[in-house]
């Protein structure tokens, strides 16, 4: 037994051995015959018919693969430059050979490589793309057009055949699971999108590796005129995207600089506009794994004219909580979308109402964000100042999250309706928060406590405090008291050190340029104009101007000041 599995190993040995050897002498084919593929030289491949689909790179290219790639793609703008020395090249190559006759290029040369060895159509590479899909991805029409009819070829007595087979060929994927619709989509090669979905409407199109389907891929690019290709032609496309989101998600979860913004939202509007006419387009209440609608995500990148468009459609969406309680509303405060939330106040007052998991309201979020512009749209809508000083399940008022923020707006702390005596569930007030911060700024924490002290002359406090003035809490240790105590006033003194060097330094610089300016001025002062006679001369030391009537003037007045 043990004699027939060694004989069997050495006869697996030597196939592989003889594969090795066929696959390096056909790559070495390959290296003599790669230009001939670059350049559309059919004439040397006619004594290779019967290896051709064996004739590959390392990387499984065959000589299609080649020459496809090889051709200008369809949506780069020509350069001048480098066609002119390609068809430098071309011209000396075609002269240097025996036959002009043999270069074709394009479809052409694809069709007749096809009738050589018909097994190429097929025949994908390393990474499991086939000639479709290198042809769509480019933009080749033409030869994505005759791909197509040559697989319908042997199928020319049965019709329905040829329309299986063309199915099957379109349905093909490669190792990311994309078809050839997927690359033609990705790099918006519109006509080539046009025939794809034209040849069969029924194929649906599934999603990818990555989740995207043809459609998610042309919402998300922003793709217009390919996106209304797929929904007006298909019949059942699919739109889904990773992370359980929709075309209409991705058309919504966009955000530009404000440099960018003007440029774009209107093409983002008018996509949004597509999906939304379609009947088979994506549905407004479809949420993604975090619960979010589209509108959520508009909302949160303070995409103002998405949002507009959406609650056009379905209003009932700014009333939706995601995962965490939170409506589109909630987002737009907290991340400071001032003309977005004031959109949506418009369209759905009665929203600002409503509280996410945590009892926090719209105030909440806005003050918690720190944004100045949407704290104050807030105060100047007099219906929401009920909302003002609500607290949220930790008993947290609005003004006590925007202590816990660490910002600070005088408009809001100083407003007349706030009220900044509040404690939450620990006994904490604002100032308790603020004095209690390791990492609030300085210049905040001043001018809030400032603030406070000011318009609170009475201080509320519902916990022990030390000497210092330090919070010290019931049955805690002494020592260990005294030492955050010491550690905020060395922190503090340390602060007034540094403040009292940079102002002696200051004075230092301030003596320097005064001594400066002392010495140029007495020096100008006791200068004559035009300076002294010096050098050997009989008048030495005398005004050089002396005998000049301007000059002598000048002395005269200088010696009798007007009074």
């Amino acid at each position: 037994m043990s004699s027939f599995s060694g004989s069997d190993n050495q006869n697996a040995e030597t196939r592989r051995e003889r594969l090795r050897s066929v696959r390096e002498k056909n790559i070495q084919l390959m290296d003599n015959l790669y230009e001939a593929a670059v350049e559309g030289h059919v004439g040397k491949f006619e004594e290779h018919k019967a290896v051709l689909h064996q004739i590959l790179t390392p990387n499984e290219n065959t000589i299609l693969h080649i020459h496809i790639t090889a051709l200008p793609n369809k949506t780069m703008k020509p350069n001048n430059k480098a066609n002119s020395l390609w068809r430098m090249i071309s011209t000396f190559k075609k002269q240097s050979s025996s036959d002009d006759r043999e270069v074709i290029r394009g479809e052409n040369f694809v069709r007749v490589i096809l009738e050589m060895c018909p097994i190429l159509l097929l025949k994908a590479n390393a990474k499991g793309e086939t000639l479709l899909h290198i042809a769509a991805r480019h933009g080749h029409y033409d030869i994505v057009k005759v791909l197509i009819a040559e697989c319908k070829k042997p199928h020319q007595n049965n019709p329905e055949e040829g329309v299986a087979a063309a199915r099957l060929m379109l349905g093909t994927t490669n190792e990311a699971k994309d078809t050839a619709l997927h690359e033609a989509v990705r790099y918006n090669q519109v006509d080539v999108v046009k025939m794809l979905t034209k040849e069969d409407p029924n194929l649906s199109y599934d999603a990818n590796e990555a989740g995207e389907t043809p459609l998610y891929l042309a919402a998300e690019r922003g793709y217009k005129d390919v996106m209304e290709d797929i929904l007006s032609t298909c019949e059942s496309p699919v739109d889904h995207g990773p992370m359980g989101r929709t075309a209409l998600h991705a058309a919504a979860f966009r955000e530009y600089t404000l440099q960018t913004y003007y440029y774009f939202f209107r093409k983002d509007r008018e996509i949004i506009k597509v999906l939304l006419r379609s009947s088979k387009g994506t549905q407004t209440t479809k949420p993604d794994q975090q619960g979010w609608l589209p509108l959520h995500l508009a909302a949160h990148l303070g995409n103002y004219y998405v949002v507009k468009e959406l609650l056009k459609a379905d209003i009932s969406a700014a009333y939706k909580p995601d995962n965490e309680g939170k409506i589109p509303l909630h987002l737009a405060a907290g991340k400071g979308r001032a003309y977005t939330m004031q959109e949506l106040i418009r369209s759905c007052p009665s929203s600002c109402e409503l509280v996410d998991d945590r009892g926090w309201n719209v105030f909440h979020f806005a003050a918690h964000s720190g944004s100045r512009r949407t704290v104050e749209f807030l105060l100047e809508n007099p219906s929401l100042g009920n909302l003002m000083n609500e607290k949220n399940y930790d008993g947290n008022t609005p003004l006590l999250e925007h202590a816990v923020s660490g910002s600070f707006i005088k408009s809001f702390v100083c407003h007349p309706k706030v009220d900044r005596l509040a404690f939450n569930h620990q006994n904490n007030s604002a100032e308790d928060i603020i004095r209690s911060k390791k990492v609030l700024i300085w210049e905040n924490e001043e001018s809030f406590l400032g603030c406070l002290a000011r318009l609170n002359p009475i201080r509320c406090q519902r916990h022990i405090v030390n000497g210092n003035g330090e919070r010290k809490e019931q049955g805690s240790n002494t020592s260990t008291e005294d030492k955050k105590s010491n550690d905020r006033k060395e922190k503090s003194s340390s602060r007034y050190e540094e403040l009292e060097q940079s102002v002696n330094e200051s004075k230092e610089s301030h003596l320097v340029v005064a001594a400066l300016i002392a010495t140029v001025t007495f020096t100008a002062g006791i200068t004559v104009p035009g300076g002294y006679i010096n050098g050997i001369d009989p008048d030495q030391g005398a005004a050089v101007l002396a005998k000049r009537s301007a000059f002598q003037a000048f002395v005269v007045k200088s010696s009798h000041p007007s009074r």
